[in-house]
């Protein structure tokens, strides 16, 4: 859930093309990049979702977006600035 919520907050408010296509691959790299830090600090949680923000940015430079500054584990809320 937290993944879905990072990749609607962020498309919400980035500048990137409509790769629809993109999608799937995107979330799930947040989810890899995610899944290790739930249980752990909502710190580290925010640093790998940025991660992998920015490792989609690098990948396409059209894409640029906000960036993930606090994360609720309880209930999947993100927010992004």
């Amino acid at each position: 859930m937290i993944a879905e919520n990072v990749y609607v907050a962020f498309c919400q408010q980035a500048t990137m093309p409509a790769h629809r296509l993109e999608e799937q691959t995107i979330l799930t790299r947040l989810v890899e990049a995610i899944r290790p830090r739930i249980g752990s600090s909502p710190g580290a949680i925010v640093e790998a979702a940025n991660a992998a923000l920015s490792a989609w940015e690098q990948r396409d430079p059209d894409v640029r977006g906000p960036r993930v500054v606090s994360v609720n584990q309880i209930d999947g809320s993100v927010i992004v600035v």
